[in-house]
């Protein structure tokens, strides 16, 4: 019996150090170089891979005075958060505790730097390239980075501020002026107020899906982003940025089309015009409709030559004849055609 007792001991301790073995089973993952500044990155949050199944988290700063590290969990969502104190350097480590015991370590060799502050600029192109990192995750092409658009959000944050996109038409117009209704430009935005850095603003705008979709679409070829006060926008254009350099150049002219009806003496809508340049016919070539008696505008470029012409005639009437008429400053605001 007493070797018996033995046996069991001997067996019994084997079985609760192989335990131990397997419950101190440690895995490090190589130490990962990380830079911060004072200015302009004292914050960054990272994302071990074993964070977001792990049963416990230890998060320890060989250095408070330098780095401190902190372990952040919002619901489904963790993440370690570094902040930059002062000059030097620091090793951040976690310790994931897993649920099948094993222990999974990351270490970040953190050093801080003075740096200098980012000036508007750098931080609006260090957003547009995490939005097109997020592009090129999904297998977008990247958007090209347009001066004018940049120049654009700006208009359109010291003008309206975080408006919730009920100014962008108005303010599109009131940059571009009547340019903006020759070339049909039309923009697509996301606004942000909050974040004062490129990376967390960039996130919201991820995390929301709405803003996602809008700067994951793959219509959208050229586009910029600004930051002015804490306020972020982003917009986004269809066309080539070619249409939008130059724009101050070209003078511009409302013309009202009209249609006259001889038989009823007066004016009538219901018709469907075309017009373009006269030596460039293929390429310039745009429609429109006159609905009502009043008669419907269009955009034409000052000293060009265009024909105008109806394309479909109002019930009861016959096609109107063409008109062809050189822009000019003075004159020219209203054109009428008839059978």
């Amino acid at each position: 019996m007493r070797e018996m007792k033995k046996v069991m001991v001997i067996t019994v301790l084997l079985i609760g150090a192989l335990s131990l073995a397997r419950g101190n089973t440690i895995a490090v993952a190589k130490a990962k170089e990380v830079k911060m500044n004072l200015i302009g990155a004292k914050m960054l949050n990272k994302y071990p891979a074993a964070l977001s199944k792990a049963k416990k988290v230890k998060v320890r700063s060989s250095r408070k005075s330098i780095v401190t590290a902190k372990y952040k969990k919002i619901k489904n969502s963790r993440w370690i958060v570094l902040k930059a104190k002062k000059v030097g350097s620091a090793v951040v480590t976690v310790r994931c505790r897993m649920k099948n015991h094993e222990i999974k370590t990351y270490k970040y060799k953190v050093t801080v730097a003075k740096g200098r502050k980012m000036t508007a600029l750098e931080q609006a192109k260090r957003a547009f390239r995490i939005q097109n990192r997020y592009r090129e995750e999904k297998g977008v092409d990247a958007l090209e980075w347009s001066d004018e658009l940049y120049k654009f959000c700006l208009y359109r944050l010291k003008t309206s501020g975080y408006d919730r996109h009920e100014n962008l038409c108005r303010d599109e117009n009131a940059y571009f002026g009547l340019y903006a209704k020759y070339k049909k430009i039309l923009l697509a935005e996301n606004l942000h107020s909050g974040y004062s850095d490129p990376e967390r603003a960039m996130k919201s705008w991820k995390k929301s899906p709405g803003h996602y979709m809008n700067l994951l679409s793959a219509t959208h070829v050229c586009g910029a982003i600004a930051k002015y006060k804490n306020v972020w926008c982003a917009i986004f254009y269809d066309g080539d940025k070619k249409v939008l350099e130059n724009w101050r150049d070209y003078q511009i002219k409302e013309i009202n089309v009209k249609r006259y009806d001889n038989n009823k003496g007066e004016f009538i809508g219901d018709c469907a015009v075309g017009y373009y340049e006269m030596d460039d016919r293929w390429d310039t070539l745009q429609a429109a409709m006159i609905s009502e008696a009043s008669g419907e505008k269009i955009y034409l470029e000052v000293g060009k030559t265009y024909v105008i012409y109806e394309r479909r005639s109002p019930d009861g009437c016959e096609k109107a004849k063409p008109i062809t008429i050189t822009v000019t400053d003075e004159g020219n605001e209203e054109v009428v055609l008839t059978s």
